[in-house]
């Protein structure tokens, strides 16, 4: 049975400290809910960086990272060129490629997806709509975190509509979603993670 969409406020996230015990993350979500960093099939989360310096490894896991705020962040991946993150714009890299995050002017804000590669793998669309503005996400996915970053909207899910405030995120399985912005626009990031494959989850 499909579970109903739920929304999950702040008071839901779980702070975590970093693998690597350099800092801390909010989780969003994960699952199996409430697993560890080395049982999660998907995670989904938000950081604060507040000075350079290196990433955790996650060997075996596909991270796809958004910059929220702050000043650009340089990350500087082993064996490639650094990529500079632009606000607002998905990037991906394997968890297992050492990363230094090299940052002028701290703290910056990043919200991050992760999903082990042999189990699941996901998407992250980052809809800016204007007032009353709307949007689908309809890509094929088991399950969608829709994380209202600024702004309030209304989410249609399973038939269901629900009002997801600023700092608030909705989970729905199954069907494609709509979204639609409240009166002073909004910014959401969606989390598209594709179907576990046989025997997981």
């Amino acid at each position: 049975m499909i579970p109903p969409p739920r929304i999950l406020r702040p008071g839901d996230f779980r702070v975590m400290p970093w693998k690597n015990g350099l800092g801390t993350t909010t989780e969003i979500a994960a699952f199996p809910e409430g697993a560890g960093l080395d049982a999660f099939t998907w995670r989904v989360s938000m950081a604060t960086i507040g000075a350079s310096g290196p990433f955790s490894a996650f060997p075996g896991v596909d991270r796809v990272i958004v910059q929220l705020e702050g000043e650009p962040v340089t990350l500087a991946h082993e064996g490639r060129a650094d990529h500079v993150l632009a606000l607002l714009v998905p990037h991906r890299f394997p968890g297992e490629v050492a990363t230094d995050g090299r940052i002028a002017e701290p703290p910056a804000r990043d919200f991050n997806v992760m999903v082990r590669r042999d189990r699941a793998s996901a998407e992250v669309v980052v809809h800016q709509l204007g007032p009353g503005e709307a949007a689908r996400d309809g890509a094929p996915a088991h399950t969608r975190i829709a994380f209202a970053w600024r702004g309030s909207v209304d989410v249609v899910a399973a038939d269901t509509r629900l009002t997801v405030g600023e700092g608030e995120a909705l989970i729905a399985s199954g069907d494609a979603i709509s979204i639609v912005a409240g009166s002073d626009g909004a910014i959401v990031i969606v989390a598209e993670i594709a179907a576990p494959r046989a025997g997981v989850g």
